[in-house]
């Protein structure tokens, strides 16, 4: 099978790291590894790269693939490019398996470059990386997701713009999840926080800081650290205040912030009523008021379809009757 001979062995050496801990590596010694900083963010050549950039991101995929595969690219930079935007434009049309080539023709570039290959070239088949642990993460097998997500930090947390960093770091927190290890998951979301943190003051940073702290809460529920948890629900509801007030595109975060606080109180009593029953009643009334509460927002903010019918799902089963007091 061509996916299995592409990947086999490489991968091996990728997953030794282990299919759950975050990789802790000296990045530094690296030699073959050009660390030297980027203006920006990696665009694609103008003309028919350009063109087809354009087209995608205009939901016009069809149209992108006839332009790249007219094309006859000259540089190794173009004919990354050329191979990333094919990829992407034939998965947005659901031709996963000729996606699968171009990528992967991409990540064998990349493992088998010696010296690594310049910078922009290296940040173009990074983002084919990113694809590549998408499309196995659709497919249930998130160790190979995650694998690909770790070697993609590898170039990215050198060589990517802050966001770069903090969405591959995102991926790499989702893969851990799936993979049950909540606590490597947490440490990824730390080093999530700290870039968010470091970011210019805005609300570029705002956001980052809404959905980290909102991961966060999530994944320390799941570790059964529940006051830290609501600490860090908390928190990004207050952020949400702050974004929503300053925001002219309406993206409901403080109701969904309030959605979160309630799950980690329902999440918090239900693991408290099977030792105290009487300890847990104030965390059931309090998740059933914040269920209420984010349904009340929903209504007073006019939040819209589908959003709204899944928030009402996911807080009727929390407060249940209560949710109509």
């Amino acid at each position: 099978m061509k996916v299995a001979w592409c990947l086999g062995q490489a991968m091996a050496g990728i997953l030794f790291w282990g299919a759950c801990e975050p990789v802790a590596q000296d990045y530094a010694s690296y030699p073959s590894l050009d660390v030297s900083p980027l203006p920006g963010a990696a665009l694609p050549p103008e003309g028919p790269l350009h063109e087809a950039a354009v087209l995608l991101d205009g939901g016009q995929a069809k149209d992108a693939v006839k332009i790249l595969s007219g094309m006859q690219p000259i540089t190794l930079l173009e004919k990354a490019w050329q191979r990333l935007l094919l990829g992407e434009a034939y998965l947005e049309i659901g031709a996963k398996e000729k996606a699968l080539q171009y990528l992967l023709a991409n990540y064998e570039e990349l493992r088998d470059a010696r010296p690594a290959p310049e910078p922009e070239r290296s940040l173009v088949l990074a983002r084919s990386l990113k694809k590549l642990g998408s499309y196995y993460r659709d497919k249930a097998d998130y160790e190979k997701a995650y694998a690909l997500h770790q070697l993609q930090w590898l170039y990215m947390r050198r060589l990517g713009t802050p966001s770069d960093r903090f969405e591959v770091l995102l991926h790499l927190d989702a893969d851990a999840a799936l993979l049950r290890n909540y606590f490597a998951s947490e440490q990824w979301l730390r080093e999530a926080l700290l870039l968010a943190q470091g970011m210019p003051v805005g609300q570029e940073k705002q956001r980052a800081l809404i959905v980290v702290w909102d991961h966060v809460a999530l994944r320390l529920s799941e570790l059964v650290r529940f006051s830290e948890a609501e600490a860090a629900a908390r928190e990004s509801r207050r952020i949400s205040q702050l974004y929503d007030a300053a925001t002219e595109r309406r993206e409901f975060r403080e109701i969904q912030a309030a959605a979160r606080q309630a799950d980690v109180h329902q999440s918090w009593a239900r693991f408290t009523e099977a030792k105290n029953p009487a300890e847990s009643k104030p965390l059931y009334a309090k998740a059933q008021a914040l269920a209420r509460e984010a349904l009340l927002l929903a209504e007073q903010q006019g939040m819209g379809e589908p959003g709204r019918a899944t928030l009402e799902q996911e807080m009727r089963r929390i407060c249940g009757q209560a949710c109509r007091s």
